[in-house]
This record gives structure tokens, sequence and C-alpha cells, in this order.
């Protein structure tokens, strides 16, 4: 079993043994891989690394930030074929457990796997779709900053702390407040924006950039572009002022035009905090210490309002990249039941409320439906269990269609629907006065799993639905049809991953230098080309150390 972080930007995967949780690199030894897919021109699938270098040469030719899309009917072309997001989620998962399975020299079968502590049912379910497509079986979805606080926990299990982890990453920002106490690591409540992140700072600075300095990219190298003003986005995290180069002319951009440009945005963060506490029944001063994670909290407006709004400098004891991965592969451990966490207890709320859609009688005589009645509210400790009792809405009407919904609107019409269960037999004589009467019960379990059991009154008899396949969701004819569609894609079939990814980024640059530059990358990609055709992998490796030499200084600030 293996924990992974499946990220809007970055993926990684780690795992837990007696000596504590560690992130696993790839054969680059690099940590964090791109969450990023593309077709290179031979029809080969590229994942990770060498997705992203293609993106920016070739931006039709794949997809970055799908996870944004789980549990939508988005679809993305490209490579000649349609794509889904949970298609696209299941390749980065797939290079997960490729990963793992190098570097621990076994076969990986399943897997704990985070997940945005405020996604809804759909965008759940379609991420353990997306496990089953890349052959992982999930042993627990994980919410993010859960995994955070248990990474903090393992770490610091002799220490009292009310703590609040702020998760800002690429696509999405929670928040949730946590007691660690005694190795037990509590949640208390979550929240949180499902479409906030890093990126929105980089579309928010690229408009400024369009409108205060007039310039806007072509279209064929808007991608580029893009790339360029993410650098410089975190350049200015470590430096005040930095040179935009525009044509031939270089514009200087502070930390406070970055600011001002985002203003907008950093604006959004503080009420989902609020709703965090106010959830929690704390206030900023009660909390002992905040824990940034993600790596978008790193920039410095961020901090500053961290600073502002609760009071206190932000933890920086764990790598704010990594520490979501690492808390996966504790609960991984915790899953599997590993003696280096056997003094460590988690618990989880569930994020969203839960309930039916009932009718309300506004007027005599008149009913009006569509109205969300919550059996369980949000951040309820789980796993829980939970029962209500409701009326049909006239004495002869013998069935009922429950609707069930999660979400916090009042009207169901915008909440999520989950699913529904018909109940039939609520009708005990003809000439009855009374509605019939019948009993929902809840039972959520820290998969995010609901069960719901409906008994009638009159006659005991019982229904009972697992929602499991919830509508928006993948049916088993759907994902075999997935796996079918990948299974004889080409990946990699001559070159391993990183010599890949090595010509990938090559043709990157090739693309951008000019004159004796180009040649001396030319005959550098002769010599590494010439080395894959031997199948020798020490030629390989020596043909390999020489091109990444002669490329480390123009990615310098990429890697």
């Amino acid at each position: 079993m293996i924990g992974i972080d499946l990220g809007t930007t970055n993926s990684l995967v780690a795992v837990c043994d007696d000596t504590g949780p560690r992130v696993i690199s790839n054969e680059l030894g690099e940590d964090l891989t791109p969450s990023v897919v593309a077709v290179a021109e031979d029809g080969t699938i590229l994942v990770g690394r060498a997705a992203r270098d293609r993106l920016i040469t070739a931006p039709d030719s794949g997809r970055a930030f799908f996870k944004r899309d789980m549990g939508t009917t988005a679809g993305y072309h490209f490579g000649g074929r349609r794509w889904t997001p949970v298609e696209c989620s299941a390749l980065i998962l797939r290079e997960m457990k490729r990963i793992a399975e190098l570097q621990l020299g076994r076969e990986i079968t399943s897997s704990v796997i985070t997940v945005p502590a405020y996604f809804h049912d759909q965008q759940r379910q379609a991420t353990v779709d997306a496990a089953k497509i890349a052959g992982l079986k999930v042993e627990r979805l994980l919410n993010e900053p859960t995994a955070a606080a248990l990474a903090y926990g393992f770490n610091r299990q002799d220490d009292l702390s009310t703590l609040l982890v702020f998760d800002l990453g690429g696509g999405t920002f929670d928040v949730t407040v946590l007691e660690c106490f005694d190795g037990v690591v509590e949640v208390k409540a979550s929240s949180g924006d499902g479409r906030l992140g890093g990126e929105d700072y980089t579309d928010a600075f690229t408009a400024w950039v369009t409108k205060e300095l007039g310039y806007t990219a072509p279209a064929d190298q808007q991608m580029k572009w893009r790339n360029t003003l993410e650098h410089l986005k975190r350049k200015l995290t470590t430096e005040e002022t930095v040179d935009l180069q525009i044509g031939d002319k270089n514009a200087p951009v502070t930390r406070t035009d970055f600011i001002e440009a985002t203003k907008h945005i950093t604006a959004r963060l503080w009420p989902a905090v609020r709703r965090a506490l106010n959830d929690a029944q704390l206030t900023p001063k009660q909390i002992e210490a905040v824990l940034l994670v993600g790596g978008a909290s790193r920039m410095p407006a961020v901090q500053e309002m961290v600073l502002r709004d609760l009071g206190q400098e932000a933890q920086r004891s764990l790598d704010p990249d990594r520490v979501v991965a690492l808390g996966a592969a504790v609960q991984q451990a915790l899953c599997a039941g590993g003696s280096a966490v056997k003094d460590l207890v988690l618990t989880d709320v569930c994020p969203h409320s839960l309930g039916v859609e009932v009718a309300k009688a506004l007027l005599p005589g008149h009913s009006q439906p569509g109205y969300f009645d919550p059996i369980l509210d949000r951040n309820t400790t789980v796993p829980v269990s939970r029962i209500r009792t409701y009326y049909t809405m006239h004495p002869q009407q013998d069935e009922a269609l429950l609707k069930v919904y999660q979400g916090e609107s009042r009207l169901t019409k915008d909440n999520h629907l989950i699913g529904q269960l018909r109940i039939p037999g609520l009708r005990c004589t003809p000439e009855q006065k009374d509605g019939g009467t019948f009993d929902v019960r809840f039972t959520y379990d820290m998969n995010g799993i609901l069960e719901v059991e409906v008994t009638i009154r009159t006659t005991q008899k019982k229904l009972t639905e697992v929602f499991e396949q919830r509508p928006g969701t993948m049916s088993r004819e759907q994902i075999a049809e997935a796996l079918r569609k990948l299974t004889p894609l080409k990946v990699h079939p001559r070159e391993a991953p990183a010599n890949r990814a090595r010509l990938e980024r090559a043709q990157r640059l090739f693309a951008e230098l000019v004159g004796v530059l180009r040649d001396s990358l030319s005959q550098e990609l002769d010599i590494f080309e010439s080395a894959l055709e031997t199948q020798d992998s020490k030629i390989i490796a020596t043909a390999a150390m020489r091109l990444d030499a002669f490329m480390r200084p123009y990615f310098a600030n990429e890697d």
C-alpha cells in the first residue's frame, strides 16, 4: 500500500515503514511529478515533467489542471481522442504506482489517496474511479488538511496543540481545525473552496500584466507566457523586485504590484477560515499553531494574511509541498497496522451536510417541494449514524421518492444530488386518515461512504441503499471501457520515462535557443539519441549526464 497526494499542479507518492513516512522519488531524483498528461508527436502518452514540457511547445497536445474538473462532465480533445478528467487523473495515479513499484521492488495494489476536504461526493467518487482505472484499490480517501495534521502529529505526538491547517494548493483551498494530544489527531471542523488556489493567483497576475503593461501573448505562445509569469510569481516570494522581459525591453515588477494585482483572490481566503473557526467554536486566539500546506501558501501575501488575521507566525517545520503525501503515508500505515503508528489515532469529520429533499406547506393546502432537510450537519465527527422521521404528503400516498443531497444551501437545486431511493408500501389501509410514516437513518464512515436505511413504521419493513455509485460518476462498464482504451496506448515503448522526459525538455530548449547554442544542444541530442539506440545502460547513463549538464542552467528556476 502507498500514500498518494493527487495534486492540481504536482503529485507525490510516499510510503511509511518502521522509520516513518518518506516521499519516493522518480528516476530523475524528483519528488514532485507535474500533474500533466500529453501526447507526443509519435503518439506516445507523456506523464509528468515530459508532458509539462511538451505542453509549453504544443499547448493543444495535452492537459493540466484537470483535478478541478473531477466529478463533472468536462472533456478535453488531444491526441486524436476525447479525454475525461478521470482518465487524465488515472494516468497520474498509474505513474505514481509505477514509481513506487520501481523504487520499492514490489507490486502495489492498494493506496490511500488524498483529496481536498471540500471535495463533494461526486468529486470523491471520481477519484476512486480514476484509481480503479490505474489498477489501485482505494483503502481510504483522506482529506488533505487531515493528512498534513497526521504528518504533524506523527512528528509531535507528545505536544498538546490546537492546530489550524491552512492548505492552499495549486487549485484548491482547505482550512481544517484539529486537536493533537497524546497521539490522537482529532478533526474539529473543515471548510474551503474547491476552485481557489495558486493557479488563480497566476491568472490574476496575467490579467494585471495585460492591463498595466499592455502585453498579451500571441495565441501560440500563451502557455509559454503563462509559464514565465508563474516563475516570476515564485521569484517574488523571495525577492522584492524582478524584471519581466517583454520583447527587447525589461519591465520591473515589485512584490507590491503582485499583492495589489491579486488582493481580490487573497480576500477569498478569510471567509473559509472564519467558517471553520465558527464551526469548531474557537477564536483565533485559541489556535496554538498554524500549519501552512501547499506550495501557494509560501506567497508573502498569504503569510501576511495569516499573521494579520490569526495573530501568529505560521509553522514551517514540514515542507508545504510534501507534508500531505507524508500524511497519506502515515494513514497508509494506520490502515495496514504498521508498528511505527501503533500509538497514533485519527478522527475525522464529514465536510458537507447530508440530508433529504422535503416539501413545505407554505400556504394552506399547498405544498412546495425542493427544500433541503439536513440529517448530518457538516463537521459532524465520523463514523456517525443519525435517524429522523418523515411523513407522506397525503394519507392515501402509498409511495415516496427519497432524494439524498449533499451541500449547505436551503434549496436542493443548489446542492449536489447523491442518489435516490423509492419507498413503496406506505399506505396501511384504504381508509387511513394520517400519512405514512418512515424513519430515515444516515450512516457515514471514514471513507465518505453513506448508507441510507429506511424503516416503514407500520410494517417495520427495511430498505437499505449504499451510495457508492453516484450520479455523474463512472459505471463499471465505463471503467472497463476506459481500461480498454488505455491498455494499447504507446507508453514509453523504447525509452525509460526519465529518458523521454529528457528528450521533451531538450526539444523545448531547442525551440528557444539560436545560433551556436542551438548547434551545441543538437550535438548533445545526437549523442544521447545514439546512446539510446545502443540499449546499453552505461552508455545511455553517460550521455544522459552530458545532456542534463548542458540543460541544467536553462531550467534552474523550474527545478
